[in-house]
């Protein structure tokens, strides 16, 4: 009984904690393998009306990442390089030099929740040798 009274102190008190947090949205581009995702990308996280508000932070990501990426295409300029990449050299550095034909998936987040599917993907399949873009070949 004295554990099962802790236990729902403890859960109380995060209850608590948590519903004084701002709410936020955090937005991130994935690349998939075999067995595992991996973040290429990831957007600054921006202020929602609340935890519930999961369509808000979707239309949110959705508009940003389109606006970041030229609608994910992988060949478009971002800066100094090209979208492609951009995310080729960020996977070199975590030691995926070589990735093949892969497309990139958006993802959102509310409030430290699991990531979910945004719908957009990449235009194009992404293809990476040494951290280098290359056009892929089916």
């Amino acid at each position: 009984m004295k554990f099962a009274l802790v236990s729902l102190l403890a859960l109380c008190s995060v209850a608590y904690v948590r519903s004084d947090e701002p709410a936020v949205c955090r937005c991130a581009l994935f690349v998939s393998s075999t067995h595992n995702e991996y973040m290429v990308y990831l957007l600054d996280p921006v202020p929602i009306d609340s935890c519930e508000s999961h369509d808000q932070c979707k239309n949110r990501c959705v508009k940003e990442v389109n606006e970041d990426t030229s609608n994910l295409d992988l060949w478009a300029m971002m800066g100094d390089d090209t979208v492609g990449q951009a995310f080729c050299h960020e996977l070199s550095l975590h030691l995926f030099l070589w990735i093949h034909n892969s497309y990139i998936h958006g993802y959102y987040q509310v409030c430290g929740g699991p990531w979910e599917y945004t719908g957009i993907d990449s235009q194009q399949p992404l293809c990476c040798s040494m951290g280098q873009q290359k056009h892929c070949v089916m």
